[in-house]
C-alpha cells in the first residue's frame, strides 16, 4: 500500500511520543481549537482491512462473536482514552477503478454498517469521501480542518498531508510515531516535499502504477526528488499558465542529464541505463492526474463535510452496552468490568475538557434547580 520502502526512508524525520501527551498538550492545555480537544482524521477502510486480516485464519469461528468488530471496538476505546475528536473517512464511489493492478471493489465492505454504528455510539464522526479516503484526509489536513491523520498509508504525504501519525508498538498502545511535512522537508537525510513524494510514486512505483520506471528503486527516485524534479513537476501540474505537454520534454531531459552526470551528487553512482528509459511515455499523464488532481469533496459537483459539527462528545454508554451484548454476547458483569477498566476514567477526563456553556448552566441552576446538564434522578 502506497510507496514501497517509504517508512524506512522517513525514519530519521520521525518523532516517537505519547498519543495522550500529544492530545493533552494541543487540546486542553494549548487549546489550539478552543474546544478542549484536537481533531484526528482516520482512514476507516484501512482500519477495517487491518482488523479483517488479523482474523483471517482457519479457526475464525473459535474467536467469539464478530471478532473484527470487537477489534475495532478496542481501537475506538484507545481514541476515547487519548481524548481526541475522531473523524473516520470512508472511500467513495469516485475512487480510481484500478489500484495496485487490481480492480477496486465497488461493493461496500461488510464491516461498514456495524463499524459506523459503533463510531456514532462512541460520539465520533464519519464521512464518505467522493473518491479516495487518503486524498480526502490529506485535503482536510491541508485546510487545517483536522490536526493530523492516523494511518499507515504513506500516500497521504503525496496528497499534501501536514501531519501523519502511525501506531506501531503493540506493547505500548499509547506510543505513536509522528511525521510532519516540516520535519520531512527539513531533515537533511530526507528532504522530501509533496512534489518529492509525487516523484517517488511515479518513478519507484505506487498505488496507481506499481512498476514506475523499470529498474528505478526508491533510492534513485529519492535522489532525483532531492534535486527538485518533483517540485517542478507538481508546480507545472497546478499552474494555470504552464502547458504540461510543452513542459515535460525539457523536464525529462533534465532528469536524463542528472542520471548521466550526477551533478548534484545525490546519486550513489551515475545511471546511464536508467537514463535511456526516461522516454516520452514518462510519466503516464493519467496516473499523474490521479495524484495531482484527486477527487475530493471540494471538487466540482460535491458537497464539503459538515466540519463545524466536529466537537468533542462522550460515548453513549447505554447504547454501547446494548451493542456489546448483541454483537459480542457479553453479559452485564463482563460489560461492567470492561467499562470500569477501559472507559470510565477516560470519560471523566473527557467531561472536564468539554466546553462549558456558562449561560445554560446558570439557567439550569436558577430555573430548574440543578447544576449540571442532566436532571437529578
Amino acid at each position: 500500500m502506497g510507496i514501497p520502502g517509504l517508512w524506512k526512508l522517513l525514519e530519521s524525520s520521525a518523532h516517537v511520543m505519547s498519543f495522550k501527551e500529544l492530545c493533552l498538550i494541543e487540546g486542553p492545555i494549548l487549546e489550539y481549537r478552543q474546544t478542549g480537544s484536537i481533531i484526528m482524521g482516520v482512514d476507516a477502510g484501512l482500519w477495517m482491512t487491518q482488523c479483517q486480516t488479523v482474523f483471517h485464519k482457519p479457526h475464525h469461528a473459535q474467536m467469539g462473536s464478530n471478532p473484527e468488530l470487537r477489534a475495532l471496538l478496542y481501537k475506538l476505546v484507545q481514541l476515547v482514552q487519548a481524548g481526541v475528536v475522531a473523524v473516520f473517512v470512508f472511500d467513495g464511489p469516485e475512487r480510481p477503478a484500478v489500484k495496485r493492478g487490481k480492480q477496486v471493489k465497488t461493493k461496500p465492505h461488510w464491516l461498514v454498517k456495524g463499524f459506523i454504528e459503533m463510531i456514532e455510539i462512541f460520539g465520533f464522526y464519519h464521512h464518505q469521501a467522493p473518491g479516495e479516503a487518503d486524498a480526502e484526509l490529506a485535503y482536510l489536513d491541508r485546510l487545517q480542518l483536522i490536526d493530523g491523520i492516523l494511518t499507515d498509508d504513506g500516500d497521504v504525504a503525496l496528497f499534501g498531508a501536514r501531519r501523519i501519525i502511525r501506531k506501531m508498538n503493540k506493547a505500548n498502545l499509547d506510543e505513536i510515531t509522528v511525521y510532519t511535512s516540516a520535519s520531512m522537508e527539513e531533515d537533511p537525510a530526507v528532504q522530501l516535499t509533496q512534489g518529492g513524494f509525487l516523484l517517488l510514486a511515479l518513478m519507484s512505483g505506487g498505488d496507481y502504477n506499481t512498476v514506475g520506471v523499470p529498474g528505478c528503486g526508491i533510492g534513485v527516485a529519492h535522489a532525483l526528488a532531492r534535486c527538485g524534479f518533483g517540485d517542478s513537476l507538481l508546480e507545472a501540474c497546478n499552474s494555470p499558465v504552464i502547458d504540461l505537454a510543452l513542459f515535460l520534454p525539457g523536464w525529462r531531459k533534465g532528469i536524463r542529464k542528472e542520471l548521466v552526470t550526477n551533478s548534484r551528487g545525490y546519486l550513489q553512482s551515475r545511471k546511464l541505463a536508467l537514463a535511456r528509459k526516461i522516454d516520452s511515455t514518462f510519466p503516464d499523464t493519467s496516473v499523474l492526474d490521479l495524484y495531482t488532481h484527486p477527487t475530493t469533496s471540494w471538487s466540482p459537483g460535491f458537497s464539503i463535510p459538515a466540519f463545524d459539527s466536529w466537537i468533542i462528545k462522550v460515548p453513549d454508554l447505554a447504547n454501547l452496552a446494548k451493542y456489546c451484548h448483541e454483537k459480542f454476547g457479553w453479559s452485564s458483569n463482563v460489560i461492567k468490568t470492561k467499562f470500569e477498566k477501559s472507559l470510565y476514567p477516560s470519560l471523566f477526563v473527557r467531561r472536564l475538557t468539554m466546553p462549558l456553556d456558562v449561560h445554560q448552566q446558570i439557567q439550569n441552576h436558577v430555573v430548574h434547580g440543578y447544576v449540571n446538564d442532566e436532571q437529578p434522578q
